[in-house]
């Protein structure tokens, strides 16, 4: 049987975001999300959460949005002269500190962790874990907090799994941009065999706000308006796929 985890990234990066995703959890077929805990939504994404009943999500780690939960003091290597995160991996990777990677990525999940919710899994933002140093220290961590981690590539897995950390069969990003199509979702979950998949989204209702925050933005309702459809219910129902989230590998 072919076990589905659609997970929805972005949760607390905008009040469209967190709208968009609660409704594709509670209408759709996302079962999964993660959120990023430093940003100033996060706070009401959590609220909205557990007002309808979602009791468990991930934490999507994160290096290159928004403001750390650490001073600028603290983690001096990690932000600009405003003190807030490089936007590009590339900016940040050369400038890194990792003993304030480690710092700021341990703050960020026991800042989730006071929420009450459970944590059931560990992404990142712009996928930093998946580089060298990056992603040694979110393997400790996963190990630390009992976790399970995505892996956005074949090494970063063959790396997961070398330490006994939990991780799905497979993973896709294609669903995404202009490729964020009824027709490619249904693609993407058929070209794999059985076992588990992980498919990234990232739903929400676009306003202008979230269009001055994220540079991917309107396809972002077009990407919930598939995740909530009839058809993709249906047709996942047929196919015999079971839904699952993160806490699902541990069975």
């Amino acid at each position: 049987m072919k076990k589905l985890i659609i997970n929805a990234d972005d949760f607390g990066l905008a009040d469209g975001c967190n709208r968009g995703i609660i409704d594709a959890m509670k209408n759709g077929i996302v079962t999964s999300t993660t959120v990023m805990i430093n940003m100033p939504k996060a706070v009401e994404a959590i609220d909205l959460a557990k007002k309808v009943g979602i009791k468990e999500m991930g934490v999507h780690l994160t290096l290159t949005c928004g403001k750390p939960l650490l001073s600028k003091e603290e983690v001096p290597s990690l932000v600009d002269e405003n003190g807030r995160f490089y936007r590009r991996v590339a900016k940040l990777l050369p400038l890194v500190n990792l003993e304030e990677v480690e710092k700021e990525l341990r703050a960020q999940i026991d800042e989730f962790l006071k929420t009450g919710l459970k944590l059931t899994h560990l992404d990142s933002h712009h996928h930093v874990h998946m580089y060298d140093g990056i992603k040694e220290i979110v393997s400790k961590l996963a190990k630390e907090y009992c976790v399970s981690v995505r892996h956005p590539d074949e090494k970063t897995k063959e790396y997961l799994s070398k330490l006994g950390i939990r991780t799905t069969d497979f993973f896709s990003m294609n669903f995404y941009g202009k490729d964020a199509t009824l027709e490619n979702l249904k693609r993407i979950i058929k070209q794999f065999p059985e076992g588990t998949i992980e498919i990234m989204t990232h739903p929400a209702y676009v306003d202008e706000k979230l269009k001055n925050i994220s540079s991917y933005n309107v396809n972002r309702a077009k990407e919930l308006e598939i995740l909530t459809s009839v058809e993709i219910k249906e047709w996942i129902e047929k196919e015999g796929i079971k839904l699952i989230n993160f806490t699902g590998l541990e069975v």
